[in-house]
């Protein structure tokens, strides 16, 4: 039972991608943290005090946290290879969760968890943020008005650049297949995924290469030089519902990209283009009825289409989900389409997605 209509979170995991949460917690009048929990007990300490939490709600377990009758819901910023423990966790203890992406460290636990989740469902809510970007929004709500007419291909890039042996970026989790799963492919490949199911629908088949472009990093603590086991590269072709066409790129060793999500889509009577740099702007080539001649224009989004992430997810835990909300399912399906890439490139053949 929520007390006094404000949700209480609690908040698994403080590293770098969970600042972002506080922040957007502290935004919200539904939202209020009231339990923390991460390994890292100086961290601990610190977020505990600039957040004005108690010393019985910090906790060094996930489970405890969990189960605190206090705990009205939970988010978890873990590393991959936790997300379906804290997933298991919430659906035992009955505890709506926002989790992080992607959904589990391998198919193998997202079909454990579907048969514990079938059993006992929660909301639940994956963290595909891209479905909050204002251009985004307003895409989905051009197509859904038939804008650019029927879909025919898709172009989706996600690029990064931290990878690049420019940098010198040392080795950490992300690199490590038993912790990450993938590298580049999940953790920003299951981004492309969720943006292509948002705007077209379902995947229906796929056809992959993947590489690893810099195969030894620095253990920054001991100096040695460490095998990377996951990508720094995934590309593939894809059928998806309606035989729309998709043909996607990631890699974190693209040099000069910061942030780089991009959309392209093609109609039969035009185009749209978003970037999720650009967020409160879109591209679009439509013919406006007065010549042949079609050139790409951009446009404002209107202020309509700004949303806070977690607002969807305080609509979920209280019985009133809004729509394209990114559920259970869609982190289901999310890592069903990593599996089927990674076997598409491990066997270098097209593979069937369901």
């Amino acid at each position: 039972m929520i007390k006094n209509d404000v949700i209480t979170i609690g908040l698994i995991g403080l590293g770098g991608m969970a600042n972002a949460h506080r922040r957007m917690i502290s935004e919200l009048k539904q939202l209020k943290l009231g339990a923390l929990c991460d390994v890292n007990e100086e961290l601990l300490t610190k977020i505990g005090e600039e957040e004005g939490i108690s010393q019985e709600k910090r906790f060094n377990n996930m489970e405890a946290l969990i189960a605190d009758p206090d705990v009205d819901a939970v988010i978890s910023i873990v590393p991959n290879f936790l997300h379906a423990k804290a997933l298991e966790l919430c659906i035992q203890y009955q505890k709506p969760i926002m989790a992080e992406k992607p959904f589990t460290l391998n198919f193998a636990e997202a079909e454990i968890l579907a048969v514990l989740y079938e059993k006992q469902p929660i909301p639940c809510m994956v963290g595909f943020s891209y479905r909050y970007v204002p251009s985004f929004r307003y895409a989905k709500k051009l197509l859904e008005e038939n804008q650019i007419g029927a879909i025919r291909h898709i172009a989706v890039r996600y690029l990064q650049s931290f990878g690049a042996p420019l940098f010198e970026a040392p080795y950490a989790w992300r690199f490590n297949k038993a912790v990450t799963g993938t590298g580049a492919l999940g953790d920003l490949g299951a981004h492309m995924i969720d943006s292509a199911r948002f705007f077209v629908g379902e995947f229906k088949s796929v056809s992959a290469l993947m590489e690893t472009f810099v195969h030894e990093r620095k253990d920054p603590i001991s100096g040695e030089m460490i095998v990377v086991d996951v990508d720094d590269y995934a590309s593939f072709q894809a059928v998806l519902v309606n035989h729309v066409i998709g043909n996607f790129i990631t890699t974190r060793n693209a040099v000069g990209s910061g942030n780089q999500h991009e959309v392209t889509l093609y109609g039969d009577y035009g185009t749209i283009h978003v970037n999720c740099e650009r967020p409160d702007e879109i591209d679009i080539c439509i013919s406006d009825g007065t010549d042949n001649r079609l050139i790409f224009k951009t446009k404002k989004v209107p202020e309509s289409y700004k949303r806070q992430q977690l607002e969807d997810f305080a609509d979920l835990v209280t019985n009133n989900q809004q729509t394209g909300t990114p559920t259970f399912y869609d982190g289901y399906q999310n890592q069903k389409v990593l599996e089927r890439i990674i076997q598409s490139a491990e066997s270098g053949k097209t593979v069937i997605v369901d």
